[in-house]
Protein backbone atom coordinates (compact mmCIF):
# COMPACT_ATOMS: atom_id res chain seq x y z
CA UNK A 1 0.00 0.00 0.00
CA UNK A 2 2.97 2.05 -0.62
CA UNK A 3 2.06 5.48 -2.91
CA UNK A 4 3.67 3.15 -6.22
CA UNK A 5 0.78 1.66 -7.85
CA UNK A 6 1.92 -1.57 -9.16
CA UNK A 7 1.48 -1.80 -12.60
CA UNK A 8 -0.30 -4.75 -13.63
CA UNK A 9 2.05 -5.78 -16.29
CA UNK A 10 5.02 -5.49 -13.77
CA UNK A 11 3.05 -8.04 -11.33
CA UNK A 12 4.12 -11.88 -11.99
CA UNK A 13 1.47 -13.53 -14.40
CA UNK A 14 0.45 -16.16 -11.53
CA UNK A 15 0.29 -13.41 -8.44
CA UNK A 16 -1.61 -10.43 -10.23
CA UNK A 17 -5.13 -12.68 -12.01
CA UNK A 18 -5.54 -15.23 -9.87
CA UNK A 19 -8.00 -16.00 -7.06
CA UNK A 20 -10.88 -14.64 -6.95
CA UNK A 21 -12.68 -11.83 -9.50
CA UNK A 22 -14.24 -8.60 -8.04
CA UNK A 23 -17.32 -9.94 -9.89
CA UNK A 24 -17.98 -12.92 -7.68
CA UNK A 25 -18.05 -10.94 -4.84
CA UNK A 26 -21.80 -10.37 -3.75
CA UNK A 27 -23.16 -6.50 -4.04
CA UNK A 28 -21.84 -5.43 -0.43
CA UNK A 29 -18.36 -7.02 -0.70
CA UNK A 30 -17.96 -5.04 -4.28
CA UNK A 31 -19.50 -2.11 -2.54
CA UNK A 32 -16.80 -1.88 0.54
CA UNK A 33 -14.11 -3.19 -1.82
CA UNK A 34 -14.62 -0.42 -4.10
CA UNK A 35 -14.79 2.23 -0.84
CA UNK A 36 -11.00 0.36 0.27
CA UNK A 37 -9.67 1.26 -3.02
CA UNK A 38 -10.93 4.55 -3.57
CA UNK A 39 -9.62 5.34 0.20
CA UNK A 40 -5.93 3.99 -1.42
CA UNK A 41 -6.23 6.61 -4.24
CA UNK A 42 -7.48 9.73 -2.90
CA UNK A 43 -4.57 8.67 0.13
CA UNK A 44 -2.13 8.44 -2.97
CA UNK A 45 -3.12 11.35 -4.59
CA UNK A 46 -2.43 13.14 -0.66
CA UNK A 47 0.56 12.01 -0.96
CA UNK A 48 1.73 13.66 -4.42
CA UNK A 49 0.15 16.88 -3.26
CA UNK A 50 1.39 16.76 0.16
CA UNK A 51 -2.02 17.32 1.55
CA UNK A 52 -5.10 17.05 3.32
CA UNK A 53 -7.51 14.09 4.82
CA UNK A 54 -7.68 11.20 2.47
CA UNK A 55 -11.68 11.23 2.90
CA UNK A 56 -11.98 14.85 1.63
CA UNK A 57 -10.82 12.80 -1.42
CA UNK A 58 -13.32 9.82 -1.62
CA UNK A 59 -16.19 11.92 -2.75
CA UNK A 60 -17.96 9.54 -5.04
CA UNK A 61 -17.69 6.72 -2.52
CA UNK A 62 -18.37 9.29 0.75
CA UNK A 63 -21.63 9.84 -1.53
CA UNK A 64 -22.19 6.43 -2.28
CA UNK A 65 -21.82 5.14 1.36
CA UNK A 66 -24.14 7.73 2.10
CA UNK A 67 -26.92 6.78 -0.46
CA UNK A 68 -26.45 3.49 1.30
CA UNK A 69 -27.18 4.99 4.70
CA UNK A 70 -24.26 4.61 5.91
CA UNK A 71 -22.43 8.05 6.13
CA UNK A 72 -19.79 6.71 8.35
CA UNK A 73 -18.20 4.32 6.60
CA UNK A 74 -15.52 6.14 4.52
CA UNK A 75 -14.31 7.71 7.90
CA UNK A 76 -14.13 3.90 9.47
CA UNK A 77 -12.32 2.98 6.47
CA UNK A 78 -10.07 5.78 6.99
CA UNK A 79 -9.41 4.90 10.10
CA UNK A 80 -8.59 1.60 9.36
CA UNK A 81 -6.65 2.43 6.41
CA UNK A 82 -4.60 5.25 8.59
CA UNK A 83 -2.91 2.97 11.00
CA UNK A 84 -2.22 0.25 7.60
CA UNK A 85 -1.02 3.11 5.99
CA UNK A 86 1.41 4.54 8.83
CA UNK A 87 2.07 0.93 11.06
CA UNK A 88 1.67 -2.10 8.23
CA UNK A 89 4.32 -5.28 8.69
CA UNK A 90 4.72 -5.00 4.96
CA UNK A 91 3.25 -3.92 1.77
CA UNK A 92 -0.31 -4.12 1.59
CA UNK A 93 -1.37 -4.97 -1.75
CA UNK A 94 -4.81 -2.81 -2.29
CA UNK A 95 -5.57 -2.72 -6.26
CA UNK A 96 -6.51 0.43 -8.52
CA UNK A 97 -10.75 0.47 -8.67
CA UNK A 98 -11.06 -1.34 -11.77
CA UNK A 99 -8.56 -4.33 -11.20
CA UNK A 100 -10.72 -7.55 -12.11
CA UNK A 101 -9.54 -9.58 -9.31
CA UNK A 102 -9.35 -9.61 -6.01
CA UNK A 103 -5.95 -9.19 -4.06
CA UNK A 104 -5.05 -12.08 -0.99
CA UNK A 105 -4.95 -8.47 1.56
CA UNK A 106 -8.35 -7.20 0.18
CA UNK A 107 -9.74 -10.94 0.71
CA UNK A 108 -8.11 -10.81 3.90
CA UNK A 109 -9.60 -7.43 5.11
CA UNK A 110 -13.14 -8.68 3.40
CA UNK A 111 -13.12 -11.74 5.54
CA UNK A 112 -12.65 -9.72 8.65
CA UNK A 113 -15.25 -7.28 8.16
CA UNK A 114 -17.88 -10.34 6.95
CA UNK A 115 -16.51 -12.63 9.69
CA UNK A 116 -17.30 -9.43 12.34
CA UNK A 117 -20.32 -9.06 10.80
CA UNK A 118 -21.13 -12.41 11.89
CA UNK A 119 -19.77 -11.26 15.59
CA UNK A 120 -16.78 -13.39 14.92
CA UNK A 121 -14.46 -10.97 16.10
CA UNK A 122 -11.76 -13.45 16.65
CA UNK A 123 -11.01 -13.58 13.25
CA UNK A 124 -11.09 -9.63 12.59
CA UNK A 125 -8.44 -9.61 14.94
CA UNK A 126 -6.15 -12.45 13.46
CA UNK A 127 -6.59 -10.99 10.45
CA UNK A 128 -5.58 -7.46 11.48
CA UNK A 129 -2.27 -8.84 13.52
CA UNK A 130 -1.41 -10.54 9.81
CA UNK A 131 -1.21 -6.90 8.66
CA UNK A 132 -0.21 -4.74 11.83
CA UNK A 133 1.69 -4.98 15.24
CA UNK A 134 -0.55 -5.96 17.96
CA UNK A 135 -1.03 -2.32 19.36
CA UNK A 136 -1.58 -1.09 16.04
CA UNK A 137 -4.31 -4.31 15.09
CA UNK A 138 -5.67 -2.83 18.88
CA UNK A 139 -6.57 0.92 17.73
CA UNK A 140 -8.00 -0.20 14.42
CA UNK A 141 -9.64 -3.50 15.76
CA UNK A 142 -12.95 -1.08 16.90
CA UNK A 143 -13.21 0.58 13.74
CA UNK A 144 -13.44 -2.30 11.99
CA UNK A 145 -16.45 -4.34 13.86
CA UNK A 146 -17.91 -0.75 13.50
CA UNK A 147 -17.62 -1.07 10.01
CA UNK A 148 -19.26 -4.20 9.92
CA UNK A 149 -21.94 -3.48 12.06
CA UNK A 150 -22.62 -0.15 10.21
CA UNK A 151 -23.02 -2.20 7.05
CA UNK A 152 -25.05 -5.53 8.44
CA UNK A 153 -27.24 -3.15 10.04
CA UNK A 154 -27.98 -1.27 6.54
CA UNK A 155 -28.39 -4.80 5.20
CA UNK A 156 -25.47 -4.75 3.42
CA UNK A 157 -23.92 -7.86 4.94
CA UNK A 158 -21.15 -9.70 3.03
CA UNK A 159 -21.27 -13.33 1.63
CA UNK A 160 -18.53 -15.21 3.65
CA UNK A 161 -15.30 -15.68 1.59
CA UNK A 162 -13.86 -19.25 0.50
CA UNK A 163 -9.92 -18.20 1.44
CA UNK A 164 -9.21 -21.02 -0.99
CA UNK A 165 -10.89 -19.62 -3.58
CA UNK A 166 -9.37 -16.38 -3.18
CA UNK A 167 -5.88 -17.22 -3.12
CA UNK A 168 -5.36 -15.31 0.51
CA UNK A 169 -2.93 -17.75 2.58
CA UNK A 170 -3.52 -15.07 5.27
CA UNK A 171 -7.35 -15.33 5.66
CA UNK A 172 -7.02 -19.03 5.94
CA UNK A 173 -4.43 -18.26 8.75
CA UNK A 174 -6.78 -16.09 10.51
CA UNK A 175 -9.73 -18.32 9.99
CA UNK A 176 -7.40 -21.29 11.76
CA UNK A 177 -6.46 -18.61 14.43
CA UNK A 178 -10.08 -18.17 15.69
CA UNK A 179 -10.89 -21.27 15.76
CA UNK A 180 -8.20 -22.22 17.88
CA UNK A 181 -9.25 -19.31 20.52
CA UNK A 182 -7.17 -16.40 19.38
CA UNK A 183 -7.45 -13.57 21.84
CA UNK A 184 -8.75 -10.19 21.31
CA UNK A 185 -6.67 -7.41 23.14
Amino acid sequence: MTGRPTPPQAAPAGDHETGLRTDELDFPGQFLLWGMRAWLVAFRQRRQSGGHDATADCGIADEGFRRAGVPQAMELIDDIFSALAVAALREIDVRCPRCAYVSPDEALLLGAVATSQRTQHGVAWSALTRLLPQAAARNALPSLISLAVLLREAELTLKPLDAGKCAAPDLRIALAQARAGAPIH
